[in-house]
């Protein structure tokens, strides 16, 4: 049997000390086992680690694998995840190379160039797991099931603190997972000894959607994606799975504060709403699906829109979210040029039984805490900024709730968390059908449900104040947390108020239902400015001409971040426009 080839694709000029680790691994145990392993694609600034070229059976490339196994291909093994066949011992006599994608999405464009694929099973793993069990097969001739693994491991750091690495790794001959040595003493401070900003939102204009019935469906995202008022697009809230939407039960109306006439469609002066909605039924890999139809025809072309993005909306458990960040993450590395962000709604007030955990410290840390360790473990995809979605607090133990959970998330650094979506919906509300028949609900059942308009401005505004004062007197921790601002803006005017409270961006829900598209260029009148793009003039008045404007997280210029964790510098300038995170890269 030939000697066998193991060869990761690295297009990054640089490595991340995680990938490091990995990359050592995999030379030192290929070496051992009289193989070769290559890293190709390498770009010409990329710097040799000098413990990794230290190794005899290491091979640095500049070509890529296309190049390099141009005449013949068949000799080449994808491991891709997408295979309809497994890894099997065979595989070893008919397959001399075994190639791993890497970042970017890599392995879906070799597929398409003819590689013959293989998998290794359902549960994803790291880069040096990936090869350790591929050689396990295809060498040891141990067939896939029948290896000992480990899926899912705790890390147990200290008395208080553990990490969950959501990977299958192959178990040792103690029962524990096999990682890179020092891998473990990384993951002790992910975040907590490190003193880095994560990514920070980049939205000019700094006005969007909120999360609501009216971002639905690809058409109702089409529509806002197009629209040159709006800086990126928010999608309606969804879960993995779905929601069972019931059209009878989960319904929206609006109505007139003054006189609480209510009706399903707007109507004259309504300047209000109230929801029994759950959240979408469609799946969030549709939504995901819907973004690339909307980008990719634009990728690449001048018209890129300046980069507008989305925000895409979520919720579920804490293991769920953490999942659903890790496909919002595939998808950024898939659309480098459209910023994605996650936000996570954790104060929807129409869910029976299922009290928002926002209003709890301890469950704010969970999630918190899920999506802290699925980051720290995945230096294979880009970072993306992610925030929280609040309910509109009334008394200052439920803002102690949320600040205590930040800072705890900080662990002696800066809290990974981004943003903070403030508000959503105020529940308990109810509104009657008819000023003369006040014993008809507007809304069915209880008629109990969540208002949002020009009654709950008032409250979110105070929010967003009261959450930028904290914020900010917690200013190495929290400080670098942005506020989207929404509840009740429905004109400039509203946009200025909400922007002096202390709100990064503005987001409209109400005034989308009720207006339209238009409800955005009248906002942006009334602000005696025109600024629809990042090129477009910033006049005194527009919308661009305001503050909080930060520079992106993923492009290249003033704000520099390679893909992938383990934070390596974050350092703010005295210009609140001029941010600069460097994040190091990650490999597989």
């Amino acid at each position: 049997m030939a000697p066998k080839t193991y060869i990761v694709e690295h297009l990054d000029e640089e490595l991340g000390p995680w990938s490091e680790l990995e990359y050592i691994a995999i030379a030192t145990e290929s070496h051992e086992a009289g193989a070769k392993f290559l890293l190709s694609s390498l770009p010409s600034a990329f710097k040799v680690p000098d413990a990794l070229s230290a190794v005899p059976s290491f091979v640095a490339e500049n070509r890529g694998v296309e190049e390099l196994y141009a005449a013949d291909k068949s000799r080449v093994c994808l491991l891709d995840p997408s295979a309809a066949k497994d890894l099997a011992p065979e595989d070893g006599d008919n397959f001399d190379v075994f190639l791993f994608g890497g970042i970017l999405d890599r392995t879906s464009e070799l597929r398409k160039k003819g590689f013959e694929g293989r998998r290794l099973g359902p549960k994803q793993m790291t880069t040096d797991t990936a090869v350790r069990v591929t050689r396990l097969v295809v060498e040891g001739k141990t067939p896939l099931l029948d290896i000992p693994y480990v899926d899912d491991p705790d890390l147990q750091f200290n008395e208080h603190e553990s990490t969950s690495m959501p990977f299958r790794y192959v178990k040792d001959k103690d029962g524990k997972p096999l990682m890179p040595k020092r891998r473990q003493e990384k993951l002790s401070c992910p975040f907590g000894e490190m003193d880095s900003l994560p990514p920070a939102l980049d939205i000019v204009p700094p006005l969007i959607n909120s999360a609501n019935p009216w971002a639905t469906t690809l058409e109702d995202l089409k529509a806002l994606y197009e629209c040159p008022s709006t800086g990126a697009v928010t999608t309606r809230t969804s879960l993995l799975k779905g929601f069972e939407h019931d059209p009878v039960k989960h319904r929206y109306i609006f109505f007139e504060s003054r006189d609480h006439i209510s009706s399903s469609e707007p109507k004259g002066d309504q300047s209000a709403s109230l929801n029994s909605l759950g959240y979408s039924p469609i799946l969030l890999e549709e939504y995901l699906s819907f973004i690339k139809q909307l980008c990719l025809p634009l990728a690449g072309s001048e018209n890129v829109r300046a980069q507008k993005g989305f925000i895409v909306s979520v919720t579920g458990t804490p293991k769920e979210v953490a999942e659903s960040y890790r496909l919002i993450s595939n998808a950024q590395a898939e659309l480098p040029d459209f910023p994605m962000a996650m936000e996570i709604n954790l104060s929807c007030p129409n869910i029976p039984n299922k009290p928002p955990p926002a209003y709890s410290k301890s469950a704010l840390v969970e999630y918190i805490d899920h999506l802290r360790d699925i980051v720290d473990a995945t230096p294979n995809i880009p970072r993306i900024p992610f925030g929280l979605k609040t309910p509109p607090y009334t008394h200052s133990t439920e803002y102690e709730a949320l600040i205590g959970a930040l800072e705890e998330s900080a662990r002696g650094g800066v809290s990974p968390v981004s943003f903070i979506t403030a508000t959503n919906t105020l529940g308990s509300c109810m509104v009657f059908s008819s000023a003369t028949e006040p014993s008809n609900l507007a809304l069915p059942g209880t008629g109990i449900g969540g208002m949002a308009g020009a009654p709950l401005h008032p409250l979110a505004l105070g929010n967003v104040a009261t959450l930028r004062r904290m914020l900010d007197e917690r200013q190495a921790k929290l400080g670098h947390i942005q506020i989207i601002g929404i509840g009740g803006v429905l004109d400039g005017t509203g946009y200025r108020r909400m922007r002096a409270a202390g709100a990064h961006t503005v987001g409209v829900g109400t005034g989308l239902g009720l207006k339209g598209l238009k409800v955005f260029d009248e906002i942006e009148k009334g602000l005696e400015g025109r600024c629809s793009t990042r090129a477009g003039r910033r006049g005194p008045g527009s919308l661009e001409a305001l503050p909080f404007v930060l520079t992106p997280f993923h492009l290249a210029g003033s704000a520099v971040v390679s893909r992938g964790i383990c934070p390596r510098v974050g350092q703010r300038s005295a210009d609140p426009g001029n941010i600069r995170v460097d994040l190091d890269d990650g490999g597989y």
